[in-house]
C-alpha cells in the first residue's frame, strides 16, 4: 500500500527551492496559490518526488510570462554579493554540509523563507545564489 501522507511529507519537506521559484515568478502569492505552483511542477516533471527542482528553467517558465533561457549558480558568501533584485539564495549552516535551504533575499535581507525562519539561514550562511538568464526580446 502507497503511503501518501510519507510522499508528501518528502516533497513537501524538501520544496523550499521550488516555493522560491513560484515567489519570484508570483511575489505577492497566497500559500495556496504558491503551493499549486509546486504542484503544477510537480506533476509537469519540472520537480521531483523528493522536491528537487529538476527542470528549473521549464518550471520557471510555466509560472512566468518573462521567459528565462538558463538558470547559473554562483557561489557567494555574503548577501551584500548579489545583484540589484531578488534572488534566490542556498544557505548552509557549514560550506561543507550537503544539506542546504533556499530562499530568496535581496542585498540586504532574507524578503521570503519557505520554513519561516529557519534554522539553516539563522545559524548558517549564503554559499550561492541561482542567476535566471533570461531571454532576449524579439
Amino acid at each position: 500500500m502507497i503511503n501518501i501522507q510519507a510522499q508528501m511529507k518528502e516533497l513537501f519537506g524538501n520544496s523550499c527551492n521550488a516555493y522560491c521559484y513560484a515567489y519570484l515568478a508570483h511575489p505577492s502569492s497566497s500559500i495556496k496559490q504558491l503551493t499549486n505552483c509546486v504542484l503544477k511542477g510537480w506533476n509537469e516533471g519540472n520537480i521531483d518526488n523528493d522536491g528537487f527542482v529538476s527542470k528549473p528553467v521549464q518550471y520557471y517558465n510555466s509560472m512566468s510570462t518573462t521567459q528565462i533561457r538558463d538558470v547559473v549558480k554562483v557561489a557567494i558568501r555574503r548577501l551584500d554579493e548579489l545583484p540589484e533584485g531578488l534572488w534566490i539564495v542556498e544557505y548552509k549552516v557549514r560550506p561543507d554540509f550537503k544539506e542546504s535551504h533556499f530562499v530568496v533575499a535581496s542585498r540586504s535581507a532574507v524578503v521570503f523563507d519557505p520554513a519561516g525562519d529557519s534554522n539553516t539561514v539563522r545559524y548558517g550562511a549564503p554559499v550561492s545564489y541561482r542567476k535566471l538568464i533570461y531571454k532576449e526580446a524579439a
